[in-house]
């Protein structure tokens, strides 16, 4: 198999990410995830997990602790989700992507486990993610990781990752997010996220809602877990945005935990070290020109607001032009309004997915808080609209899905930033 076959086989299986309501009673459940670890010879007990859980933060606080232990020479796997360009982007070991050949080859080994079994029908297809997730396992297993770092797809409860025997567990802010999938109050979400919590764990909190924080500590409690609070670190870290320090301070919690109690000591040295990092694209990512472009990956209204408050600060005094698409099951109009409070022109962009939102239903919404809105038949086509419309000396930033941004970056970045 090779790595294009690895993909044709990968994409066979159901993506959650690219439809917008699901059956709750056949997908929402985590036995074809015990049952791929049964069937792989768990091979998840072959290092220590960690577990990020949140609605805003969670891949940002998961690279700084990848960054942190990487310059403390602890050899760490790192998983995450969505990708921008390619999926390896996903599994990184020691901060790198592995090559095409080792990942043809762990999906090889996966396609020969599931041909010699046969899963009860009553338990639902295995899907994209769960497939995923145990090619992580598998691939840290081989790596010889130390560490591995999970990022929590979506939710908690019942997502795959939420099987690992995780001894450290993370909560970044939690807000409204995937309310088709998760309930429509902060509280109800929060339980669902908090629900990666297990018997006795060390919990690093970020700053979140009383809301949010009550079904947090209840969890806790119940399962004699311990809690730590994380706080701001001081001074500047390697990624842009004022909300980067508090995902950088439930990093730096996290490898202290780490190196108190589980041995895995990190230095100072090492943990200013990894705060630099910078290797986490779309997140505030500029890239020089004329104009400038700035690419962040804000997909919910959490964070477009995080995201103007940071570009009112940093880029108040020159012309922007905005570049928007976004998916049917978020909030839209609320992240089109909070948008408009720093953007006044607005290109819009369908995404290559089905979950994309009718351009009809953008226009409606965009077309009561901008001044100028411009629809484009594709993310190309936007692109070439807003050249023709901007000054070299403006910025264009482009947000509101990962899809829309790794598209644009693909576009505008010809060597990526992955080997």
């Amino acid at each position: 198999m090779n790595y294009s076959e690895s993909l044709h086989y990968l994409n066979s299986f159901l993506n959650l990410e690219r439809i917008v309501y699901a059956p709750h009673n056949r997908l929402g459940n985590l036995r074809r995830m015990r049952i791929l670890l049964d069937w792989a010879g768990h091979t998840e007990k072959n290092f220590f997990s960690i577990l990020i859980a949140g609605t805003k933060g969670k891949g940002s606080t998961g690279f700084f602790l990848e960054s942190i232990l990487k310059a403390g020479g602890i050899r760490t796997g790192f998983y995450s989700s969505p990708h921008l360009e390619d999926p390896r982007e996903r599994i990184r070991i020691n901060g790198r992507l592995i090559s095409k050949e080792k990942w043809a080859k762990g999906i090889d080994a996966i396609r020969r486990i599931l041909s010699k079994r046969r899963l009860n029908p009553r338990y639902g297809d295995f899907t994209y993610f769960e497939i995923m997730t145990l090619l992580a396992i598998q691939l840290f297993r081989e790596e010889k990781i130390k560490i591995g770092i999970f990022e929590i797809g979506m939710g908690g409860r019942l997502d795959a990752t939420n099987v690992l025997p995780a001894r450290l567990v993370a909560i970044t802010p939690i807000h409204l997010d995937h309310e088709a999938f998760l309930g429509n109050t902060v509280a109800g979400i929060a339980r669902e996220k908090a629900a990666v919590i297990h018997g006795r764990a060390d919990v690093v909190v970020s700053p979140q809602s009383a809301a949010a924080f009550r079904e947090i500590k209840r969890r806790i409690v119940n399962q004699k877990a311990l809690l730590w609070r994380a706080s701001k670190v001081r001074g500047k870290v390697g990624l842009a945005g004022d909300f980067q320090k508090m995902n950088a301070g439930a990093a730096v919690q996290m490898a202290r935990i780490l190196g108190e109690k589980y041995g895995f000591p990190v230095s100072r040295r090492a943990i200013q070290k990894g705060l630099q990092a910078k290797d986490w694209p779309a997140r505030m990512e500029i890239l020089k020109g004329k104009p400038d472009f700035l690419l962040d990956a804000a997909h919910n209204p959490a964070a477009c607001e995080a995201l103007v408050r940071n570009l009112k600060k940093d880029y108040a005094n020159r012309r922007s032009w905005l570049i928007f698409g976004v998916s049917r099951d978020k909030k839209s109009g609320l992240m089109l309004q909070l948008l408009s409070r720093y953007f006044k022109e607005c290109i819009l962009a369908p995404l290559p997915n089905p979950r994309n939102q009718e351009m009809a239903v953008l226009l409606a919404q965009a077309g009561q808080y901008f001044q100028n809105v411009y629809p484009a038949g594709s993310i190309p086509e936007a692109l070439r609209t807003v050249r023709a419309l901007a000054d070299s000396k403006d910025i264009i930033a482009a947000t509101g899905s990962f899809y829309l941004v790794g598209e644009i970056r693909k576009a505008l970045v010809p060597k990526r930033f992955y080997a």
